[in-house]
């Protein structure tokens, strides 16, 4: 087997974040694991630094719609250095290009190798802790905004679970493009950063009357709800749509799956629309890397940023993983695997 790169410089083995057995951090342990073999079509990226979201403690708790084997490496979005490159791979990118990328799991590890059309070239001015969560989270908010629907100047923006990754960016974003952004949050601490971020209303999802401060916000109703959260917050989101008003289902980050009366899509000619990242990438793999080198545009711009609230080493993942489950925690947890 011949690569792009001389595979001799590597290392054997690599150290990796493993879940031996889901619920249990006891079964979890930072190991010393053999490189992966490459595969030919697959591009091995040595890991500068990796993000902690949601999705990846589903996937890690075994709480994600697809169960993973065991044992395993989580870990969806990362940001590195190109290591090598299988000889099939159909990729402009070099040996020692910085990229941010996506794998459905084992970025939580010191290389990860993933197919040439989940990695997206960096600038080397950008940060490599803030591009870390590009692929995924950044790019789920443009893949809504721009693909799943479209934000039109005067639109009113409804972003659920507006302090988190997805949220925040999809703040950037609708205001980026002019339209009037209301971010829903249950934590009033962030409203002046959501506030920096773009969003010109902030509404308090936790207490009972949200949707009465949304009419009053928005008495014409809501063009574009951006939901990340599910549970009690999708139907009174819905029942606020203007006439033909889109809902964008991103996520359950509140807990449960709502069910929602189907005559409400019909009593407002308005549409529930779902977005899939990881699904997106599968079917679609040319259009989800135009998306990526969209995003990777937009951050690059400063159109979208990432705040960092702290920076842990892979041997503190214990720490980091707390740390990102804290509530109204600002920004993203990024664990560093260059120690």
């Amino acid at each position: 087997m011949t690569f792009h790169a001389d595979i001799s410089s590597l290392p054997n083995s690599m150290r990796a974040l493993r879940v031996h057995g889901f619920g249990d951090w006891d079964r979890w342990s930072l190991d010393q694991v053999d490189l992966p073999a490459l595969h030919r079509d697959y591009v091995l990226v040595r890991v500068h630094a990796s993000t902690i979201s949601y999705v990846d403690l589903l996937l890690a708790n075994g709480g994600y719609q697809v169960k993973p084997h065991l044992p395993m490496t989580p870990g969806t979005e990362f940001s590195g250095v190109v290591a090598a490159i299988g000889p099939d791979a159909q990729t402009d990118l070099a040996v020692g290009q910085r990229v941010a990328g996506t794998a459905f799991g084992g970025s939580w590890a010191e290389f990860v190798q993933t197919k040439a059309h989940q990695l997206v070239p960096l600038a080397e001015t950008s940060d490599m802790h803030a591009a870390a969560s590009l692929c995924i989270t950044a790019a789920t908010a443009n893949y809504a905004l721009t693909h799943r629907t479209s934000i039109s100047p005067g639109d009113a923006v409804l972003v659920l679970g507006a302090s988190g990754g997805v949220g925040l960016a999809a703040v950037q974003l609708a205001s980026s493009r002019g339209a009037t952004v209301i971010a829903g949050s249950s934590h009033g601490a962030n409203a002046h950063l959501l506030a920096d971020a773009g969003a010109h209303h902030c509404v308090d999802t936790a207490r009972a009357d949200w949707r009465e401060q949304l009419k009053s916000l928005a008495p014409s109703g809501i063009d574009v709800v951006v939901d990340t959260l599910g549970d009690r917050w999708t139907e009174p989101a819905f029942r606020s749509l203007a006439w033909g008003g889109r809902h964008l289902v991103i996520g359950f980050a509140g807990g449960e799956i709502p069910t929602l009366k189907t005559n409400l899509p019909l009593l407002k000619g308005a549409a529930m629309i779902g977005v899939d990242i990881r699904q997106f990438g599968e079917r679609q793999p040319q259009a989800a890397h135009a998306n990526l080198s969209e995003t990777a545009e937009l951050l690059a711009r400063g159109v979208i940023r990432t705040p960092i609230a702290a920076k842990y080493t892979g041997a503190q993942w214990r720490q980091a993983i707390t740390h990102a489950q804290e509530r109204g925690v600002w920004g993203k947890v990024s664990m560093d695997w260059v120690f």
